[in-house]
């Protein structure tokens, strides 16, 4: 259940969607990163790990024709669709 991730600070809910693979992976990276408000060294050190992990792993690790629910999830989905447009 999602109840038992509550004292993990990086998480994602995974549901049946229409997202495939690459772009879940991505798109969960970019929450981990972007939605992290913290900008203590320790929390850095972390968003590096998390950007070191190569795409295919991440890929790799996530289930096909997903949907990625999170707190702040649509708001941050909204700022990435933004960046691509302009």
């Amino acid at each position: 259940p999602y109840s038992t991730l509550s004292k993990y600070k990086y998480r994602v809910k995974l549901t049946p969607g229409s997202l495939k693979r690459g772009k879940a992976s991505k798109q969960a990276v970019e929450m981990f990163v972007r939605g992290d408000t913290d900008k203590s060294p320790k929390a850095e050190e972390l968003h590096r790990f998390i950007k070191a992990v190569d795409d295919n792993t991440w890929v790799q690790s996530i289930i096909g024709d997903c949907k990625i629910s999170a707190a702040g999830a649509s708001k941050i989905s909204k700022q990435i669709k933004q960046k691509k447009k302009g």
